[in-house]
């Protein structure tokens, strides 16, 4: 299954009665780096009333609405990264308030179309998912690397010659790895070529 994320940090605002919103998303593949990023932006905002924000790592998630009412800023701002479809993704929304009270409905709609704005922004990307495989060519065998190469173009080979063989480690993407096993084991007269790493 293809897994997407976002391919470059994303900026998206919106002005409501003279509160403004200011939002960014962005690839984070662990909390320490969205955690990185928020001490950044609330650096960089200090006078901002409310640093909000949502993001879904892995299988975790988690939202924040910084002194907003209950439900009205992360919670929109979640459900806005989880109809994205993208993996490993934060959404920070900082608010500057302009005097006048939105309301529920208002604070929702504003942080979820900032952060709307901030995730067209940044566009996908595909995560190519890669695989790593231990391998021992016997010299009768060499030839495989040739025919591995045909069936995954992207296969990297890093290893060295021993006195009776080549040994190393592959990588390849995961969806070439069923080909290029069948292949190893059919040439192998009996011998373990590979072992997962």
């Amino acid at each position: 299954m293809a897994r997407f994320i976002p391919k470059q940090e994303g900026y998206g605002e919106h002005e409501d009665r003279g509160s403004k919103f200011y939002a960014w998303v962005f690839h984070a593949p662990a909390e320490d780096v969205f955690a990185q990023r928020l001490a950044q932006l609330q650096e960089e905002h200090p006078k901002a009333r409310h640093h909000c924000w949502a993001w879904r790592i892995a299988k975790a998630y988690r939202f924040y609405d910084d002194g907003e009412p209950g439900g009205t800023a992360g919670r929109p701002m979640m459900q806005v990264l989880e109809g994205s479809g993208l993996d490993d993704v934060a959404a920070i929304c900082v608010r500057y308030f302009g005097g006048v009270k939105l309301g529920t409905g208002g604070l929702a709609r504003a942080y979820s179309t900032a952060t709307v704005r901030a995730l067209e922004d940044s566009g996908q990307q595909e995560v190519i998912l890669r695989v790593r495989y231990g391998l021992r060519l016997p010299f009768r065998l060499l030839g495989l690397r040739t025919e591995l190469s045909a069936i995954c173009p992207s296969i990297v080979f890093a290893g060295e010659y021993a006195a009776d063989a080549w040994q190393g480690t592959i990588e390849m993407e995961e969806q070439h790895w069923p080909r290029c096993q069948q292949l190893l084991d059919e040439k192998s007269a009996g011998d373990c070529l590979w072992r997962p790493l």
